[in-house]
Formats: C-alpha cells, structure tokens, sequence
C-alpha cells in the first residue's frame, strides 16, 4: 500500500505518468491481493476459505498479469500494428479490457460456486509415518473439475498472448522505457506457473510442505514482477532528482543594475548586464555576430539556476513577446533560467547571410548557446519558432551535438504547406500579409497611422497591432518609425517553414534509440489544424516519448489566450 501511495504521488511525474501510472496501481492491488490469498492457504478449510481461494489467486493473477497485458496491447497497437491506421488506447479503453478479464474470472467462479462449490471434505489418506494406516485430512474438494479448468484454461490464453505480445514488443524501446520490463515479467510469470502447476495437481506434498513452497512461489514471482515494472522507475526518479541537487550552473553572470541606457547593440561578455523586472531578472546583452536574447532569472530565490530553457517566437514576432510568460515560469522554477531570444531577421538580431531557412536558424541558436556557454535542458518555440525547435533538435543528432531533455512545440504542426497547412486560413495568414507589409512606405510616420493603412489593405485588427510591435524609432527622426525586421529574409524564412517536412523527427525521435529526449506538442483547441488523423499519429509515438496536451480555451495565441492553463501543462511536465 505504501507503494502505491509512492505511485499516485508521483502520478505527474513523466517517468510514470508514461507508463499510465493508474495500471501500475492495479498491479500493486493485484500483488495485495495476491499476499492475502497466501493467508487463506495457511488456514483450517472452511466452505468460505475454500470458495475464497481459487477466487483470490485468480482476481490476484488477472489484476497483475491482465495490467501487463493491457500494456503489451498498447505498444503493440501503437508500434507494430498492420493497419495503416494505427489505433492507440487509451487509458480508458485499456482499463476496459481488464475489466473485461475481471468479468471472465467472476462469471467463471459465480458459476462453479452455483453448480459445484468447493467444499471443506474429510478424506481418507494413509500416512507411511504411521505404519501406512489412515488418516481423515480435511481438503477443499469440488464434485466437478470442469470449472478448474475453465479457469486454468482462462489464465492459460491470458498468459500466452501476454507473453506473446510481450515477445514481439520486447525490442520496441529502451533505457526506462516498458517494453523490456513487460517481456521479462512476462517470462516470470510463465516460470511460476510452470512450478505451481505440478505442485498443486502432480506431486502430493505435507501441507505445511506444500504451503510453504506454494507462498515462497506465489509471492517471490509477484514481487518480482512488481519490482520490474516499478524499480527501474524509481531509480530513474531519483537520478533525475541527484542530477537537479548535484549539477551547476553552466554560467555565471554580474549582478550590475542597467542605468536605464540599452545595451542591446553593444559587445558585451555572456550574461552580463541586467534589467530588473518585479524579482525576475532579465539579462540583456549580445555580441554583434549572435542572436539578440534576454535571460530570465529569479534574483529573490537565493538559488542559482542549473537548467537553462531557450524560448523562440513565431514568425512576426519578437523576444518580447514571450518576457511576461517566461517571468511566470521563471518565478515558478527558481532553479530555471529562461532566455528568450530574436531569430534572424527579426527583433534585435541580425539578418545573416543566406540561406535563410529552418536550417540557419537552428544553427544560429547553436551558436548563440556556444557564446553564452549553455547547453540547453529544453529548447521552446511557438508556431514558427516551434518548428525551429524541431530542427535544433534534428540537427543535434545529426552533428552528434547534447541533445536538450525536452522539445515544446506550441501550436505548431510539424508537416508542410501541402499536408498539415493545408486547411489554414489565407485570409490573415503570413502569405497574405507579408505582401501587405512590403506595399507599405517608410517610413512610418505613427502606430496609429500603420494600423489604419494595414486595415485598409485586408489586415484584421488585431494583426494590425501585433505588427507595431516590430516597429523601432529611426535613427534620423525621433518621431519616425521603420521595421525592426527583415520582410524579405522572413519571406523566405516562411517558405521554409512551410516546405520542410520534421515528421521523420517526430517518428523517429531519439528516444526511439534509447536517447532520454522528450517531445511535446501544446496544440489549440481553437485550431482546427489539428485533425483527428494529425492527434493519431503523435499519439502513435506515445512510447518514444511523444505527447501531445490540448489547451483549452486557446486560438494560436496560447501564451494570451489560456496563460494559465499552458503554465499548469509546462509545469506538469517540465523536469
């Protein structure tokens, strides 16, 4: 019981929340239930013990054995399954099944209790000890013994196709992953029974002989079994948790006040001048030849942060978009540190050199990293900036770079114009309005005045604001305005996003090769980009770490639209 409190404790935990923590609970009931019908066996018969037995042991047995089989259907359906359309179950469908395996033992044990119950019977044995003669030893017997096999026959096909699918699912995954772990507690329970079976119809033992080869039997296979399925975890658990208590910050920044100048185009060394902002410390500076990034930090905490998160805008947007959240996350997550940035040919940073696609930009986040001497936990993008995160990470196992221990894709498909975006609105997409944007002359003499020109060409309200955010005052007249972006390189940027394809990353991710990575995907339930078809195939990659968290209440906008609901989904996920 303690060890299913430890289960439900830690039920948010990605480590067992993977594994559908709520069948890790029906094993350990199982293995309770199993140590109770032990107890029975160690009793006088009775007509109650006698019915209670057989009924224990079975109920015990499907709750275990019937929890890895669920399992093993799971992996199966989602990895290896024939159909072109893999179907996955869900935790609710899974839990339906043993329930379906529950209701083939009761229906089988109502029946033999109605039409021959197992009894406590007087039989006559002779006991070589004492000369051969004979002597009346109660039994549990029953006048039929086709209910007896019903059952064995029953537990028989469970165990079969359980080690069955547990044979072909065994080289699905690694590292913690369940896939080995069934197999192997599969192969335990098929032993088990191989040694039970003789015992208790082939070989004629003392009963005290017999009960104690029968419990040591019984409860060693299903320790064992619960072991597999739960010490792998826990051991990851507490790796996890030394990694935190044990790791250093990878860099170290001047606590210097800004004196209200910026310093956003100045050369300056990694992390080092800040901005305060309401206990949250917001760093930035850049060198020329990197991209433009400011760095949360909570000041207050008294902790210095040992996990640094890079957070990446969609297309249009800027570094800015994102500080409040990542203030949010910052004071939530002192041990955190959350540096948003600029890609190339947007906010602060430099447009570069060609090519200008996913490519560039990932390897422009690369390099950033190297000069603020980071190496990434997880990596964040919106929209545009989601894909970019997708590429740093198919780019990491291309140049056998660190690769960061999660990847947040929000809101953002991971196929192509022609596949995913094919049903997205052109009315205000990209495509429609970075021509608006080109027809617009500099330079731009109000906000007010670019929100009207955008209107009067087709651009909503609200796209129209978003876009002054890009604006910055020109150099020559203080009541001027140019872009602060590069419309063409973004031009090309948006070919790119809509041209490249990172459904090879998303289907073989590294933790298909036994690489701790995991993958979330954060979509709108307001969006109806994401199709049926689109949700089936991440969830087929469920067991390669590959999730997928609907935000309720949300159109593309996720970080305004439901702040706090994309806050609870980060949290209940981030390592």
């Amino acid at each position: 019981m303690l060890i299913d409190s430890f289960v439900v404790y830690h039920r948010e935990k990605p480590i067992i929340k993977r594994s559908q923590y709520q069948f890790l609970v029906t094993m350990l009931l199982g293995g309770v239930l199993m140590c109770y019908a032990a107890v029975m066996y160690s009793g006088s018969p009775s007509h109650v013990v006698c019915a209670l037995r057989p009924a224990m042991v079975s109920m015990a047995f499907t709750l275990i054995f019937g929890s890895l089989v669920v399992k093993s259907m799971r992996v199966y359906r989602v990895f290896l399954s024939s159909s072109l359309k893999r179907v996955v179950l869900s935790a609710g469908t899974m839990m339906k099944v043993l329930t379906a395996f529950l209701v083939v033992d009761i229906v089988i044990l109502l029946m033999w209790e109605l039409v021959s119950p197992s009894k406590a019977t007087f039989k006559a044995e002779m006991v070589a000890e004492i000369g051969g003669l004979e002597v009346d030893r109660l039994h549990c017997e029953s006048s039929s013994s086709i209910f007896v096999g019903l059952l064995f026959f029953w537990k028989a096909v469970m165990l079969f196709g359980g080690l069955y699918l547990s044979i072909l699912i065994r080289k699905v995954s690694s590292d913690f992953q369940e896939s080995v772990w069934i197999f192997a507690s599969a192969v335990v329970v098929l032993f088990s029974s191989l040694l039970l079976l003789p015992m208790g119809y082939l070989v004629t033992l003392a009963a005290s002989v017999f009960f104690l080869f029968f419990t040591f039997i019984l409860l060693s296979a299903t320790s064992l079994v619960i072991g597999l399925m739960l010490v792998p975890k826990i051991l990851r658990l507490h790796e996890i948790a030394s990694e935190a208590k044990n790791s250093r910050p990878t860099t170290k920044s001047k606590r210097t006040r800004d004196k209200g100048h910026s310093s956003e185009s100045e050369d300056a060394q990694p992390l080092g001048v800040e901005l305060q902002l309401g206990g949250s410390v917001a760093m930035a500076r850049r060198e020329k030849s990197t991209l433009s990034y400011r760095v949360f930090e909570d000041s207050n905490s008294g902790k210095e942060p040992t996990k640094t998160a890079l957070v990446m805008h969609g297309i249009l947007g800027n570094k800015l978009n994102w500080r409040t959240f990542s203030q949010k996350l910052t004071k939530a997550n002192p041990n955190w540190r959350f540096i948003c940035l600029d890609l190339r040919g947007h906010g602060d940073s430099p447009s570069f050199s060609e090519p200008h696609n996913l490519e560039a930009c990932a390897n422009d986040v690369f390099k950033l990293a190297a000069h603020l001497k980071v190496e990434p936990t997880a990596v964040l993008g919106h929209s545009f900036g989601g894909k970019v995160a997708l590429t740093y990470l198919q780019q990491c196992m291309k140049q056998s770079r660190a690769l960061p221990s999660q990847v947040w894709i929000l809101d953002s498909l991971p196929g192509t114009g022609e596949t995913d975006y094919a049903s997205r609105d052109l009315t205000n997409s990209i495509e429609t309005i970075l021509p608006v944007v080109k027809q617009i002359p500099l330079p731009i003499q109000s906000k007010a005045q670019l929100i009207k020109d955008l209107q009067a060409k087709g651009v909503a309200l609200g796209e129209a604001q978003w876009l002054t955010t890009n604006l910055r005052l020109t150099s020559k007249s203080p009541e001027l305005y140019e872009w602060k972006m590069d419309v063409d390189v973004i031009e090309q940027l948006f070919r790119s996003f809509l041209a490249t394809d990172l459904w090879p990353v998303v289907e073989d991710p590294p933790a298909s090769e036994g690489k701790d990575v995991e993958i979330h995907f954060v979509h709108a339930d307001r969006n109806n980009m994401w199709t049926p078809d689109l949700l089936d195939r991440l969830d087929a990659q469920v067991e390669n770490q590959v999730y997928h968290h609907l935000l309720q209440k949300s159109g593309h906008w996720v970080h305004i639209d439901n702040p706090v609901g994309l806050m609870q989904i980060i949290q209940s996920n981030m390592l």
